[in-house]
């Protein structure tokens, strides 16, 4: 019945991930965190997420904005620094908490930001905050979303950016979380990691032939209130939690 409930989740939000660049994650962090501790759901999120981005990175390899690349992993390298030196657990509270404020806080930033992705300095902050939001929360998504609002980039080339960025920021969170579950002499089961990945890569197959089908307006205009929306439930949750 678990592996059934994990399976669908990550199924249905490798799909809201496929369609929207965005979300996905999100629900899927915040799902995992409901039925495993800290670490473990970190790995499985990063492991279905680095699958799910990964073939979203395939889906749209000719639309990827290289120079966006470089600044942006430097930025990811430093923070995974200061948390391998730190070897910080949030608790689950604050988890939801992150993921339910993110959104908001990034529409509180005034318009006079210019947070275009394409500049270096600004993809070199975004591998920063990005990253760090990943390692604090598990999903990024919104705060990501934040440095593409700007940006002149068709759907095709935020979705094929986005997910090089988001495959590498995870990749990174599994080194982190896969050292500190070595250390304490736990693992994750192995029929659990295919059915999380053979979900994750369904579903972005099923959200690509979506996509051709709504405009570039339509695509960033859902984004934005489905994220709020979602942001608002976990932001109930974490308080919740945190204030018990």
């Amino acid at each position: 019945m678990m592996y059934l409930l994990l399976f669908t989740a990550a199924l249905i939000t490798s799909f809201i991930s496929g369609v929207l660049s965005m979300a996905g994650g999100m629900i899927l962090m915040g799902i995992f965190s409901f039925f495993l501790a800290v670490p473990a759901a970190m790995m499985l999120h990063g492991i279905t997420q680095t699958f799910s981005n990964g073939s979203r990175v395939w889906w749209y390899r000719h639309h990827i904005r290289k120079a966006v690349l470089i600044p942006y992993t430097l930025g990811a390298f430093t923070i995974l620094a200061i948390f391998s030196v730190t070897a910080f657990i949030p608790p689950a509270g604050l988890i939801f908490l992150l993921i339910g404020l993110f959104p908001f806080l990034t529409r509180m930033l005034p318009k006079s930001f210019n947070l275009d992705i394409e500049q270096p300095k600004i993809a070199f902050l975004s591998g920063l905050v990005v990253t760090l939001t990943q390692m604090l929360a598990g999903a990024s998504g919104p705060a990501l979303d934040i440095f593409y609002l700007q940006s002149k980039l068709t759907k095709e080339e935020i979705l094929g950016t986005k997910a090089v960025t988001q495959t590498f920021g995870h990749i990174l969170k599994l080194i982190y979380y896969g050292s500190l579950m070595m250390s304490a002499g736990n693992s994750l089961n192995s029929w659990l990691i295919t059915t999380v990945i053979v979900a994750a890569l369904l579903g972005n197959f099923l959200g690509s032939l979506i996509v051709k089908r709504i405009s570039d307006v339509q695509f960033k205009m859902a984004g934005r209130y489905i994220v709020l929306i979602i942001g608002a439930i976990y932001l109930a949750k974490g308080l919740s939690e945190l204030l018990r």
